[in-house]
């Protein structure tokens, strides 16, 4: 295993993250041992000029890759380092008032460090954990002794870790294709497969883009077809820095995009808002589900544990169902978005002027939004809200 930096992520780089800055002042190598073979993955150290701190996370293998952001929080319902050693896979917990179920459990030793290593870690240090996951919500619990600590988590792709370091998504950085374990693993020769993953990427969106708004085309020069219509976006209601409650969660508004949503016959402009809660973690408020404006919905983001691959989801038509650990619905729209404008920083919006594909799909209860890209594939749970309940809670 060599110890070497798998990504351009260096020490001493500087990133934000759901609106913090951060500066990179260390990685370590950790892994563990899975039936006699050792998993290794790296985690960068950032601290803030006020000394606040998170770790960010690239696990790569043969078949997958993963950043994750981890921050460090106080629990409501606080739990001991020997209360956390009586948990199982399935059990649940509640640390911050909801309910959660514990998905992996393992032990990590760090095997490597250069730079600044978070406090109370040096090589040969040993940690117990575990998982804990709830739709959007990703929580870890890890304690070495009866020293205990709690984080909570958020998959990033690769794409939005470039744009918060202000780089160009390249091999190395990582690419989603599937979810393993908290902080976890290996080696992947991505650079002789770039190539040949970069033309299979070529063919699928040409191939999504003629399936899904090729649909009554003709590509014969003796034949126009009749313009698409062209929506703007209406007037900006509500301001990034507002803080709100919204289903008796308090909000602040983080990040603002403005996206065009194409769709066959029509393409129409609307507001995204980032909306981040007390706990740090990122929901996203559309606003006009419709060209019309109308059918302003709250997502929060979902973390499946069996998680469709962007392919498998492509492969949706209207009218399939999709199933997200027990949150299904059927797909009423096939879209492609493009980033208009941005304001804020947002981790649900790539940079501008990139492109989307995406799905939304709806039941009697749930409202199901899935959006991907060559960086990776997000998946959301909705409630729908009526508009001027939105606005009035941000004023």
């Amino acid at each position: 295993m060599s110890f070497e930096n798998p990504t351009r992520v260096q020490i001493g780089m500087r990133a934000s993250f759901g609106g913090k800055h951060y500066r990179v002042v260390g990685r370590s190598v950790l892994g563990e041992n899975e039936g006699g073979e050792t998993y290794y993955w790296n985690e960068y150290n950032l601290e803030t000029d006020s000394g606040e701190s998170a770790t960010l996370v690239f696990d790569e293998s043969e078949r997958t890759s993963q950043w994750r952001l981890f921050t460090l929080f106080d629990p409501e319902y606080p739990m001991t380092a020997e209360d956390a050693a009586s948990k199982q896979v399935g059990d649940r917990l509640n640390l911050t008032g909801n309910d959660v179920r514990i998905s992996f459990r393992g032990s990590s030793c760090v095997y490597y460090v250069e730079g600044k290593a978070p406090e109370g870690e040096e090589v040969g240090t040993v940690a117990e954990y575990f998982n804990a996951l709830s739709g959007s919500i990703m929580e870890v619990v890890s304690w070495t002794g009866d020293e205990i600590e709690f984080y909570n988590g958020i998959n990033l792709s690769a794409g939005l870790v470039a744009s918060a370091f202000d780089i160009s998504p390249t091999t190395g950085l990582g690419e989603r294709r599937k979810i393993f374990s908290s902080f976890s693993s290996g080696d992947d020769d991505g650079n002789s497969l770039s190539a040949v993953k970069f033309l299979i990427y070529g063919f699928i969106a040409i191939f999504l883009f003629v399936i899904v708004f090729g649909r009554g085309c003709n590509f014969s020069s003796s034949y126009e077809n009749a313009p698409v219509a062209r929506l703007a976006a209406p007037s900006e209601q509500l301001r990034v820095g507002a803080a709100g409650t919204l289903f008796d969660k308090s909000y602040r508004i983080t990040g603002h995009t403005v996206v065009e949503i194409a769709t066959v016959g029509v393409n129409w402009e609307r507001h995204e808002y980032e909306l981040t809660d007390d706990y740090g973690r990122k929901h996203l408020l559309v606003c006009g589900e419709k060209p019309d404006g109308s059918n302003w919905t709250v997502y929060e983001l979902l973390s499946p544990l069996i998680a469709p691959t962007a392919t498998e989801t492509a492969a949706k038509k209207v009218g399939d169902t999709i199933d997200l650990d027990g949150y299904n619905g059927k797909v009423t729209d096939i879209l492609l978005s493009t980033v208009q404008r941005s304001d804020g920083f947002t981790l649900n919006a790539p940079p501008i002027g990139s492109m989307s594909y995406g799905l939304r799909a709806i039941s009697e209860y749930n409202c199901l939004l899935a959006r991907w890209n060559v960086g990776g594939i997000q998946f959301f749970r909705g409630r729908a809200i009526p508009g001027k309940t939105a606005v009035a809670s941000f004023k």
